[in-house]
């Protein structure tokens, strides 16, 4: 790894506001994310970005990179890498190439020799039998569902295609609108017609494992549980029925926030982690981060019904 340190006190390097702003931006993080991964303040994030602290912490920037899922390398200024760029030197300490062995030598490894090709042979064989031999890989589709809801208030959805063949394959994804919710937002978008009869349909060659979502909301009583019903298959030559999508199925009403897990009245640390690392993902489809963000900033909340808001307890 190039080492960009600079000599001081502390061990610095220099960054690249930009990049780190756009890793950020591209992935959907918060400056609050950051600063949390990084253990500082908000502001530092901001002044990073904007280059008023062109250098920073080592150690700082290593976490920075681990928060980013970059190398440390992507946030360091390209001027900055190239100076410091180090040559290997030549090691003098090095083995010289092997000349002709001895006689006398040649008797005592020969047996070693041949098992080393055996074990040679044996491993390309196994290697190209891997490489030829047809691999199945099992199609599946998994539901991932909030524990719990507020009526009125949304809420996002995942669905994750998982274990589909390397290579274009049509997908078909039927997700039926429970009765008296909203779609607010899906991704990705569905074409012309894609959203009728209560059903939303994805027509989408795929490539591997791909992630579909939207951002709904669901009018009801408190407790009430309501049901998500959906279909997802390759396409395919059979007549048969497309299997169910597994996973999560039902959401009940309640009181409090999709993000408080244990509706404590809390976002707590892990729970608004949890929240990054599972929807982050999700392309072009914004959840109210900022409230959350608010939430677990504060001591706690309360859902007002009167007013249909959260209140945040300093």
């Amino acid at each position: 790894m190039i080492d960009n340190s600079i000599p001081g006190p502390f061990s610095m390097i220099k960054v690249d506001g930009a990049k780190i702003k756009r890793l950020r931006e591209e992935q959907g993080l918060t400056q609050l994310y950051l600063a949390t991964a990084v253990q500082v303040t908000t502001d530092t994030i901001s002044r990073w970005e904007n280059r008023r602290y062109p250098s920073i912490k080592k150690e700082n920037g290593i976490k920075l990179a681990e928060a980013l899922n970059v190398k440390l390398e992507d946030l360091l200024e390209e001027e900055e890498a190239a100076d410091n760029e180090e040559k290997i030197p030549e090691d003098s300490s090095a083995p010289s190439p092997i000349g002709p062995l001895p006689k006398t030598g040649f008797k005592k490894i020969w047996p070693l020799i041949i098992l080393s090709l055996s074990l040679f042979s044996v491993a390309m064989a196994f290697i190209l039998y891997s490489l030829h031999s047809p691999t199945t890989v099992a199609f599946s589709a998994e539901r991932i569902l909030p524990g719990h809801c507020i009526s009125g208030q949304p809420f996002p959805v995942i669905i994750k295609i998982n274990g589909a063949p390397e290579r274009s394959s049509a997908l078909i994804i039927r997700e039926h609108k429970p009765p008296n919710s909203t779609i607010h937002k899906i991704s990705p978008d569905v074409s012309s017609g894609g959203l009728k009869n209560e059903t939303i349909k994805w027509l989408r060659k795929i490539n591997g494992t791909e992630t579909f979502a939207y951002v709904i909301s669901v009018v009801g009583t408190e407790e009430e549980v309501v049901n998500f019903v959906g279909t997802a298959a390759l396409g395919s030559d059979s007549d048969e029925s497309p299997p169910p999508i597994a996973g999560d199925s039902t959401i009940s009403i309640g009181l409090h926030h999709w993000a408080d897990t244990d509706k404590d009245n809390i976002i707590s640390d892990s729970e608004i982690l949890a929240v990054y690392d599972q929807y982050r993902e999700i392309k072009d489809i914004e959840l109210d981060i900022d409230l959350i963000e608010e939430i677990w900033l504060g001591s706690g909340y309360k859902w007002n019904p009167a007013t249909a808001t959260f209140e945040i307890i300093d």
